[in-house]
């Protein structure tokens, strides 16, 4: 059996592609640990709910900004960064993965270092359709790169992989669970892994007309409930939910952020979607081409402005009524799971730089 080292972590988006690859690995006879930023982090967390084994280093993001917090901080990116990746080398020593597969994002570029550095061969996969910092510095140290943006200049497209157990939930069950009343249409606010300020203002002053027509399930993020009202038998307030496929199946429209994993994961799953990408300053602006892939599949765009709430209530009225989402690529755990395969097979080392 096979032994590959999955990296990535800070956010959802770094962390549920490489656990939904875990069925497609586990078929292949391919056993997986998990390396992440050191300290009680979400893909630790994540991590050990999935019963792998966890492996933490000193890990430090690059902050855009001007601001002398952030320049403090990326004053120390070096420093950290080099025992992030002398940690990684000794855990890649003793772990002994044939093969490092990097999300990308600053928790997976130690061990993406450490492997190029150690000979170990190195797959990265980049979610946007240009690619992050991580992902670029590990296919510069020859890193074989993967993208899930069709039509992407970075890698070989093969798609998002999607956690399976998110397909083939019972509708019914999910909504009795949530105590929702029968033929009530569902509309789902998910603002991503810490929730979105933005999504939460425009959604609560809407609440008393959203209600004459649909239960709402609102993912607040953690440490926001106290900004929302009290829960109702169709006002239903979560900071955080570990069961998403749940959540999908009880919901007849989804409101979204529009990062990389909840386009994927929506269009696979048919659902009919919102998405309210953020600005371009706030990230690097790839929410916006994740957005207008999702319009191209059958999703609603609007864009965040100080008048969202008053955009959004008609929107969302019609997205209940509108298709579903059509699914963006078909097996992508599958194709990552061969390319792993084959290149652990062949075992090819990382080279010091592309060819």
């Amino acid at each position: 059996m096979g032994k590959i080292l999955l990296a990535g972590g800070g956010t959802g988006g770094h962390i549920y592609p490489n656990l939904a690859l875990l069925p497609a690995l586990e078929r292949l006879g391919i056993d997986a640990v998990y390396g992440g930023g050191e300290g009680d982090t979400c893909e630790r967390r994540a991590a050990e709910l999935a019963k792998l084994e966890f492996y933490g280093v000193p890990a430090v993001k690059l902050v855009r900004s001007l601001s002398p917090k952030a320049l403090r901080n990326n004053l120390s990116v070096p420093v950290l960064l080099s025992r992030g990746v002398r940690a990684a080398k000794e855990v890649l020593k003793r772990v002994k993965p044939e093969l490092v597969f990097s999300k990308g994002g600053f928790a997976a570029l130690p061990f993406a270092l450490a492997a190029s550095s150690l000979g170990i061969p190195v797959i990265c996969h980049e979610s946007d359709k240009t690619a992050g910092l991580s992902n670029r510095i590990a296919h510069m140290k020859g890193a074989i790169a993967l993208s899930a943006y069709p039509g992407s200049s970075f890698g070989e497209f093969v798609g998002m992989p999607v956690r399976e157990e998110l397909f083939c939930r019972d509708r019914a069950a999910a909504r009795r669970k949530l105590g929702i009343p029968e033929g009530l249409p569902v509309l789902l606010v998910a603002g991503g892994s810490s929730g979105a300020k933005a999504l939460n203002d425009a959604v609560i002053p809407l609440l008393p007309f959203l209600q004459k027509h649909c239960a709402v399930i609102h993912l607040t993020g953690r440490g926001k409930a106290a900004d929302v009202p009290p829960p109702t038998e169709s006002y239903i307030p979560l900071e955080y939910s570990d069961d998403m496929g749940a959540l999908y199946a009880a919901s007849d429209v989804v409101l979204s952020r529009a990062g990389a994993t909840a386009v994927a994961e929506l269009a696979a799953l048919g659902k009919r979607a919102v998405f309210v990408p953020l600005p371009k300053g706030v990230s690097r602006g790839d929410q916006i081409f994740n957005a207008d892939l999702a319009r191209r599949h059958g999703a609603a765009v609007i864009g965040q402005d100080d008048d969202l709430a008053r955009k959004l209530y008609p929107v969302l009225m019609r997205a209940f009524h509108s298709p579903p989402m059509r699914r963006i690529s078909s097996d992508a755990n599958g194709k990552i799971a061969s390319v792993i395969d084959a290149t652990m097979r062949r075992g090819v080392k990382c080279k010091d730089k592309k060819p």
